[in-house]
């Protein structure tokens, strides 16, 4: 696949005219991404910001100024007003790894999570606004209407006072340094090595906050396993010295992030078309349960929170309201 013209011209500047772009998945956001092979076999990673989100790519250069300097992070060669050159580490993750091999992938979550240690000592620069109460509950707005009230067709409105309680009490948690999508697709390993990669929504948050995307994101808990995931919790907290009911505080902040995800789980489908996203829902739904099992205090949720989820009707549900948008 050709890449678009402006970052063409960069590419051939930075690396000469024989090369090949071949376009790789993206994330949720609409920059693209593509490896590109010289005429060596030599391999870099470009990713192309169009014309609407420029201004990112400046954004992007500044957190990597600052995670670079304290973790692993793919190195930034080159780049120009539209493009950025990276380092190629391949397209191996961390998701991958477990699902290969989980002892494996035991050990190497346990390695992500001394990159975490690492990456919380990064400097601070204020690229992003610190969470709060009012930002997590925007969140789960979002959540409410896009999964509860259009998705699942609920009544969102029972829902608000339990999640303003969710959203209050997150914010009173100790604040660290957070990736805001600390996962297992965010971290890609070269011969045996760790790197970082989409970490430019860094910003102060709860001290747990990265802990819960690691160990529950996208269904991973599943292979973990109770034992392994809570021994990997014990871990975390030794390795940065977080000190109190270290705990509690993850399972109530993986309980406003699951259903904050449950939002763009929804909203993909819906707004983008992107309806593999709703594969990721059923273990949502189970993260959710498995904090109210934990957390007596939001046990309202169980009676007034739609858990009843059906894949194939919500693909349908999904596709018409893409449909209609």
């Amino acid at each position: 696949m050709n890449l678009p013209s402006e970052a063409a011209s960069s590419v051939t500047e930075w690396l000469g005219p024989d090369w090949t772009a071949r376009s790789l998945a993206g994330d949720a956001s609409v920059r693209a991404y593509y490896r590109v092979t010289t005429a060596g076999g030599e391999t870099f990673i470009v990713t192309y910001y169009p014309e609407d989100v420029r201004r990112e790519l400046r954004h992007f250069l500044d957190a990597y100024e600052s995670v670079a300097s304290c973790c692993a992070a793919p190195e930034v060669l080159r780049h120009s007003e539209s493009a950025v050159l990276q380092r190629d580490v391949g397209e191996r993750t961390l998701f991958d790894a477990l699902h290969q091999n989980r002892e494996e992938g035991l050990r190497l979550y346990r390695a992500a999570i001394d990159l975490l240690a690492a990456f919380q000592k990064a400097p601070d620069r204020g690229l992003n606004p610190p969470f709060s109460a009012a930002f997590f509950m925007n969140e789960l707005e979002m959540a409410r209407e896009l999964y509860v009230e259009k998705l699942m067709g609920f009544d969102g409105e029972p829902l608000r006072p339990v999640m303003k309680m969710i959203c209050e009490n997150v914010a009173q948690h100790p604040y660290a340094l957070c990736h805001r999508d600390f996962h297992g697709q965010n971290i890609h390993i070269l011969n045996d090595a760790l790197f970082l990669i989409d970490y430019q929504d860094l910003r102060q948050g709860p001290d747990t906050y990265d802990m819960a995307s690691l160990l529950r994101d996208r269904g991973v808990a599943r292979l973990l396993g109770d034992a392994a995931e809570m021994d990997l919790l014990a871990h975390y907290a030794a390795r940065t010295g977080a000190a109190g009911d270290v705990r509690r505080r993850y399972f109530e902040t993986l309980l406003q992030r699951s259903i904050k995800i449950l939002g763009t789980f929804s909203k993909m489908p819906i707004v983008r078309g992107l309806f593999h996203y709703l594969d990721f829902i059923p273990p949502t739904l189970e993260s959710v349960r498995r904090c109210i099992d934990e957390l007596p205090e939001y046990g309202a949720l169980r009676d007034i929170f739609p858990f009843d989820f059906d894949l194939e009707g919500a693909r349908a549900r999904a596709r018409s309201l893409h449909g209609s948008t």
